[in-house]
């Protein structure tokens, strides 16, 4: 019950941030990436993420956003999509994250987990992951004010 609310609750949010947003960007740049990795090769596969990654981007392809889509991703694949991303919204005027799939937090960080990882040693969370941080933190251009309309983090 719990994980349906937490979905259910994030389902919200996307639609809120697709549609809600829509009359402030109409004209803007949005961009998303949507990733939902299933089959984990060291980990409980997981039956949903890929087909709820799958209909996401359509939802945010329909809603006028620009998607960069990846459904089971291996480490370099992650890096790959982040990296488009992260170019791609740079001067976007709405950018959205969904990720569905195993993730974790260790010491107050939080890390989304690829297909392929094998976490058998701590240092392997740094070298084998996603730390969350890598494209939160991506850096957006600087503008005055009045050019900064609608330009939101988060």
């Amino acid at each position: 019950m719990k994980a349906f609310a937490t979905l259910l609750g994030g389902l919200i949010l996307l639609f809120h941030a697709a549609f809600g947003a829509q009359a402030a960007t109409r004209d803007g740049k949005r961009v998303a990436l949507v990733i939902g990795n299933s089959k984990y090769v060291n980990a409980v596969a997981l039956p949903n993420p890929a087909n709820d990654a799958r209909l996401i981007a359509s939802t945010l392809r329909n809603a006028g956003f620009e998607v960069i889509e990846g459904v089971d991703q291996d480490n370099a694949g992650m890096h790959s999509l982040i990296s488009k991303f992260t170019e791609e919204s740079y001067n976007a005027d709405l950018a959205v994250i969904y990720y569905a799939g195993h993730g974790m937090q260790v010491d107050g960080r939080n890390y989304l987990i690829p297909v392929d990882a094998e976490l058998t040693s701590p240092a392997y969370l740094k070298t084998r992951t996603v730390q969350i941080d890598e494209f939160m933190t991506a850096p957006l251009p600087a503008c005055a004010p009045a050019g900064c309309r609608g330009r939101r983090r988060g």
